[in-house]
């Protein structure tokens, strides 16, 4: 019986393990260079137990990054709800958050996702729902004082997605490192939409950071 149980408790872990080894191996290497038997063997497992639980390299890339978004997605909607955290503390997690997304990630990474339509029509999916959270969440900051009224939150938004894209297009990543270029899209958009409130409590972050 304990045999039995241990090798439910197994199976049921695996898909997990799976996961958490595969995207750390892709953001190291990039996806193109990690083979799934290089993941079987990390694991210690066989190759024909890797494919039983994801049968292509595709469907593990797309389950690894919905894996990694939905901890995100949880993480920040805690911290969201926290009535301590006003919408410059939530900017300020966000930025903390998205940097650390991307420091250990290699450039053949970024590189590598394009090749993959399914996790291409993913992201576009995601984009959208978290524009429409966005303009929530600038309203809210309006209300509280430390966003501009007098910004056309669309017009940025679209402007903000673009000059990602554009950094992304171009692999300006290869060149400056993805974390900087993050970093400088970031902190131009996000000041741009603060009163003077807003902009002073950011600088005091990016100042001790």
């Amino acid at each position: 019986m304990y045999k039995e149980n241990s090798q439910t408790n197994y199976r049921m872990e695996l898909p997990g393990k799976i996961l958490k080894t595969a995207m750390r191996e892709f953001m190291r290497c990039g996806v193109k260079s990690v083979k799934m038997d290089d993941i079987a063997n990390l694991l210690g497992i066989s190759k024909r137990t890797l494919y039983e639980v994801y049968s292509n390299k595709e469907e593990l890339l797309l389950e690894c990054l919905k894996l990694h978004d939905d901890e995100y997605d949880s993480h920040m909607l805690e911290f969201t709800n926290d009535e301590r955290h006003n919408v410059i503390d939530i900017l300020i997690e966000f930025y903390k958050q998205q940097i650390a997304n991307v420091s250990d990630a290699s450039a053949a990474f970024f590189q590598d996702l394009h090749k993959y339509k399914h996790v291409m029509e993913y992201f576009e999916r995601k984009r959208q729902l978290r524009n429409r959270n966005a303009k929530e969440f600038f309203m809210r900051g309006v209300n509280e004082g430390y966003f501009r009224s007098d910004i056309d939150f669309d017009i940025v938004l679209r402007i903000g997605q673009e000059s990602i894209e554009y950094a992304m297009r171009t692999e300006m990543y290869r060149e400056y490192g993805m974390k900087h270029v993050l970093h400088n899209v970031l902190f131009l958009f996000l000041r741009g939409l603060c009163t003077g409130e807003g902009i002073a409590r950011l600088d005091e972050f990016i100042d001790n950071y």
